[in-house]
């Protein structure tokens, strides 16, 4: 598959949380789950995901972005559907957001693609210390700007507020990514619900503070001037 050398690319690194307390038919269930996360993912943005989703270890997941500016809004989504569709296995997932070049991408495998983004993404969520849920890493070429520190420390806030989310909250929040009205998001609940208990799930869910966060990493990362690499 053609990837141009001299873009940026966001590459997607994430594992279950706390998998290993699960049994063997809870494993298959998450496993299940993942698959179907990875292909709402898919499906609720056309053309973002580039050579379909990676799983692997049963519950870990890499995938990779055409658009970086839609990486935040990619894992909050990817969170917000698992969260919402285990139920009774409450299960969350830790992801790493790496933003870089890539060099290689096959073909007809969802697995052996190389590149920056995969170097920065996978050694992020290695390194990630146990109370953190949600990072951002960035080349050396991504230049020199005052509020880089800030807008890692900004995803590290807004993975912290989804580590919060109850079932419920995290199913308005994946409407609400997707851009949907309360109306809306009431036609993904899984029972008759009103449109105030909409509102009181995102409101719960910090939604006001997250639409903040994603509207200024939007325009943040579109507005980057990108330069090849040498």
């Amino acid at each position: 598959m053609d990837v141009q050398k001299d873009r940026y690319y966001a590459a997607l690194t994430g594992d279950a949380i706390q998998s290993s307390r699960l049994g063997s038919e809870a494993r298959s269930r998450l496993h299940d789950a993942i698959l179907n996360t990875g292909e709402e993912l898919t499906d609720a943005f056309p053309g973002l995901v580039i050579g379909g989703i990676n799983i692997f270890r049963g519950d870990s997941v890499q995938f990779l972005l055409s658009e970086p500016a839609k990486s935040l809004r990619a894992a909050l989504f990817f969170r917000a559907a698992l969260k919402a569709s285990t139920g009774s296995l409450k299960v969350d997932m830790r992801i790493a957001i790496g933003i870089g070049t890539i060099d290689f991408m096959p073909e007809t495998s969802k697995g052996g693609a190389d590149g920056e983004a995969y170097r920065l993404s996978g050694p992020a969520l290695d390194s990630m210390g146990t109370k953190q849920t949600l990072c951002l890493a960035l080349p050396q070429s991504f230049g020199s700007h005052h509020n880089l520190e800030a807008l890692k420390t900004t995803v590290v806030l807004v993975g912290t507020l989804a580590d919060r989310w109850t079932e419920k909250q995290a199913l308005a929040v994946k409407g609400a990514l997707l851009g949907y009205t309360q109306d809306e998001t009431r036609q993904i609940w899984p029972s008759t619900v009103t449109r105030q208990a909409v509102a009181k799930s995102l409101d719960g869910a910090g939604w006001f503070a997250l639409e903040r966060a994603l509207q200024s990493f939007e325009n943040l990362e579109f507005h980057l001037h990108i330069r090849p690499q040498p």
